[in-house]
């Protein structure tokens, strides 16, 4: 063992559907708990059995073109880990992987 990640390990995550970049969702928002509590894709709903993480990345403040404003959350649904991210800016809702 060379303790070097093997190009499996090294190959990026999956996005949802095999395209190149996030989809859409709805979310339904547990205003109490301030997270998400379930959210649709693909014509199913899904329901949000815990947060694992969640994190924010907020950059480039110092211009329009290039500011990011972006809460992301790890998330286990219906038997998988999912990573969801708000666009702050845009005002919407995308799933950004699967992880299993």
């Amino acid at each position: 063992m060379t303790g070097r990640p093997t190009p499996e390990e090294q190959a990026p995550t999956p996005r949802p559907s095999g395209r190149r970049g996030p989809e859409p969702i709805g979310v339904t928002w547990d205003a109490r708990r301030r997270q998400p509590s379930s959210f649709g894709w693909r014509r199913r709903r899904w329901r949000v059995r815990r947060v694992l993480e969640r994190w924010v990345v907020e950059t480039g403040w110092w211009s329009e073109a290039t500011r990011v404003s972006r809460s992301y959350w790890r998330v286990e649904a219906e038997g998988r880990v999912l990573e969801l991210c708000y666009d702050r800016l845009a005002r919407r809702w995308t799933l950004e992987r699967i992880l299993s």
